[in-house]
């Protein structure tokens, strides 16, 4: 299967160079910077002691001939219209487009653009593209979901087995999901939780449940967001609600989010993405969500400072 990838970054460098290192056949859609960094050294890979070097094919947008099987989506919300129409010659009658994105706003853009060519996915790993172009992975391999979304929930369609089988590799576990809308609705309850509790923390999760009130905040955080997804008509079932309890109030965790690190080390977060989206979807419901409001107000303030400062 012929994979293309659309971004070299925290989530799509890492998951493509590890497709490209089991001997998938990989090329990497990237701005010409970009390209010629990775053309020079290589796609690095590191967790913070050892670095791996891999060697990866790259594109820019106007070097991009013929169809692929199937394209993953990974880049910065802000890039996705554009990314859409440099992919547009990547994209043929079979091929299949599975983005790794939070939030929902791009399944939503990309299937006005390229229609049932996309499929429905959810990608967890934790990593983070360093200054000097390395990505830094904080645990190996990750979890994926794909499925379809055009088709009621139901047996895993032949295409969706066929992406699942093309991204099983070492170190990653792939399912093909019934209801991956469902899944991916789960998955921003999650990040949308944890990056609003880290953020107004500045710190971990178990930072935050270590204070008087902080496990409460927590849950109280995870309701509001938990309460959008039912009102879109994806509620949480009571085993992953009772896990996601478990999970932003545990004692000592070291968990963290990509919004509280960006925010940390001062760069620019995607609190539209993963915050503001879910907020206006509540507004629409007559949904009160003033955790999440609060997070994404400091997330705001600090994107306008560190634009201005850049």
């Amino acid at each position: 299967m012929k994979i293309l990838v659309a971004g070299a970054g925290a989530v799509g460098g890492f998951v493509g160079g590890r497709l490209a290192q089991a001997g998938r056949d990989v090329d990497f859609l990237v701005r010409p910077g970009r390209a010629k960094r990775l053309r020079a050294e290589g796609l690095r890979i590191t967790d913070g002691t050892q670095v791996e070097t891999i060697d990866v094919a790259c594109r820019t947008a106007g070097e991009l001939t013929g169809p692929y099987d199937l394209v993953l989506v990974s880049v910065k919300p802000d890039a996705l219209p554009a990314v859409a129409d440099d992919l547009a010659p990547a994209i043929g009658e079979d091929t299949a487009v599975v983005p790794f994105l939070n939030g929902m706003r791009h399944l939503e853009l990309l299937t006005e653009r390229f229609g049932g060519a996309v499929l429905g996915g959810t990608l967890r790993v934790v990593t983070q593209l360093d200054p000097d172009g390395a990505i830094r992975q904080f645990t190996p391999g990750g979890q994926i979901e794909v499925g379809e979304v055009g088709k009621t929930p139901g047996p895993a369609s032949d295409r969706a087995a066929a992406v699942a089988q093309a991204l099983s590799i070492p170190g990653f576990t792939v399912t093909v999901s019934d209801d991956i809308l469902a899944a991916m609705w789960s998955k921003w309850v999650m990040i949308a939780t944890i990056g609003a509790v880290t953020s107004l923390a500045r710190g971990t999760i178990g930072d935050a449940a270590a204070v008087e009130g902080g496990a409460a905040f927590a849950t109280a955080t995870l309701d509001e967001a938990a309460s959008v997804a039912a009102s879109a008509g994806h509620p949480l079932d009571e085993g992953a609600l009772t896990a996601y309890r478990g999970l932003v109030t545990a004692a000592g965790a070291p968990i963290t989010s990509s919004l509280s690190r960006e925010l940390l080390a001062g760069g620019h977060t995607e609190v539209e993405n993963v915050l503001g989206d879910l907020i206006h979807r509540a507004g629409g419901f007559g949904l009160a969500v003033p955790r999440l409001e609060a997070a994404a107000f400091t997330l705001r303030v600090h994107n306008a400072k560190a634009a201005a400062t850049a």
